[in-house]
This record gives C-alpha cells, structure tokens and sequence, in this order.
C-alpha cells in the first residue's frame, strides 16, 4: 500500500484501518496492531497515539489552508475524530470507538484526501520499500555491534541508525518530516566524526561505513527529498569522500 504525503490521506488510511477490526476487540490491542507498536511496550504505543493525534491536528489544518472557500465541510468528520481521541481508554472494547469510524466520515475524510491531492506530490514511498529499509537498517546495527570500530564510532552509528529506524516505522503516521531530520542527524554524525572514520583501515569496518553511506543515499532518494539531495551532494559529505575512493 502506497503512504500518501498529504496528511489527511495519512489519516484516512490510518482510520480505515482501524475500522476494520473487530468491536470485541481490546483498543490497546487494535492500536498496537494498526499502529505497528510491540505488544505490550506502553511507551512505543504511547509515543504513536501521541503522533497520531498530532496527525489528525495536522490534517485537519491541511484542510483549513488547502481548501479555496468555506473548509467546514470537509472539516465535518473531525467531529467524530475528536472524540476518539479525547476519550481514548486502551482497556475498553474497541466498538467504543469504532462507532466513530462510519461510513460517513470515513468518506468525507477520503473526499478531503482527494481535493488536497493536487496540493501535494505523489506518493514516494511504500510499506513494502519501507519494510526493506528497516530489516537493511537492522542489518547494519547487527554489523555495527559486532564490527570493530572504536567505541565513539560504535555509540554514534547505533543511536542514529537506531533513530532513522524509529522513523521509517513511523513514516506512515508523521510522514517525511521525521526523516528528513533523521537523514540531516546521520550525515552531520558522519561529518564531524570524519577524520575518526578515516582513519579505520580494516576492509570490514570500511565495507560497513559505505553500506550505511548508502543505504542513507537510497533512503533519500526514495522519498525524494530535494532539500537533503542537496545536503548528500554538499558540503557535509566532501569530507567523506576519500571513504569511497
């Protein structure tokens, strides 16, 4: 399934997803499902509902500046998505929310996607390429742990590989926004850490720099962010280019 970049077609996809479950279901359970959280990690689920409801703010005024003329009625189904939200009890059955999730505001929210379409640019990114970078991104922490770089370089490619990680999987909720940050983060890491990362001579740990390298250049590239192009292409990287000669 394509991610749209316009966050009401974010939402409404989200939603949708949601109604589909079942009434007798438990709501922790149907958020950690719909929302990719581990079962029974509170803080993750938590964190997710908190960009989910950021999502839906996002969304909502998406459509107060997208929308020429009077937005109300494409504003109309946030009254019932408010109460989902501002009631959220994870203990419940889910049929407590899901009476908000009808036909009726799903469509008006499918119908808001559509007219914000033009605004935005198409999708760039699907959870199947997502899922690739993820289990890439795995990879690489595994050989990072297990390499023999010094231990600066250790503690700063985990925690920002890690961080890229934790947005791809939340890239379907808060879209570009997280990576683009993240991407900026890695490549500044790198850059100020360049003449410690020069200086590692065995092929094993150049190998692993090169595939993070370029696993951060194919991420770019997908979700086809100009401004951090420029950033791969400028000043932050001349001083990692005698990794790749």
């Amino acid at each position: 399934m394509e991610i749209k970049n316009n966050p009401v077609g974010r939402l409404h996809d989200i939603l949708r997803e949601a109604s589909l479950r079942q009434d007798a279901e438990v709501t922790r359970s149907v958020w950690e499902r719909v929302l990719d959280a581990p079962e029974g990690d509170a803080g993750t689920l938590l964190s997710r509902l908190a960009d989910l409801v950021q999502l839906q703010r996002e969304a909502k005024q998406a459509l107060i500046d997208g929308v020429e003329g009077d937005p109300s009625i494409y504003l109309a189904p946030f009254e019932k998505i408010d109460l989902i939200f501002s009631r959220i009890d994870l203990s419940t059955r889910w049929d407590v929310s899901k009476q908000y999730l009808d036909n009726t505001t799903l469509s008006a929210l499918a119908f808001g996607n559509h007219v914000l379409q033009v605004k935005y640019s198409n999708p760039q990114i699907n959870n199947a390429q997502t899922s690739e970078f993820i289990e890439a991104l795995d990879r690489l922490l595994h050989q990072c742990l297990n390499s023999e770089l010094p231990t600066s370089l250790k503690q700063m490619f985990t925690s920002n590989l890690e961080s890229l990680r934790q947005a791809l999987i939340a890239y379907r909720i808060s879209g570009t926004n997280g990576i683009e940050a993240e991407i900026d983060r890695i490549i500044g890491a790198m850059s100020r850490h360049s003449s410690t990362i020069l200086d590692q001579k065995d092929e094993k740990s150049i190998t692993f720099m090169r595939s993070v390298f370029e696993l951060v250049s194919g991420i770019n590239d997908s979700i086809q962010l100009a401004e951090n192009a420029v950033r791969l292409s400028g000043p932050a990287v001349v001083a990692l280019l005698p990794l790749f000669q």
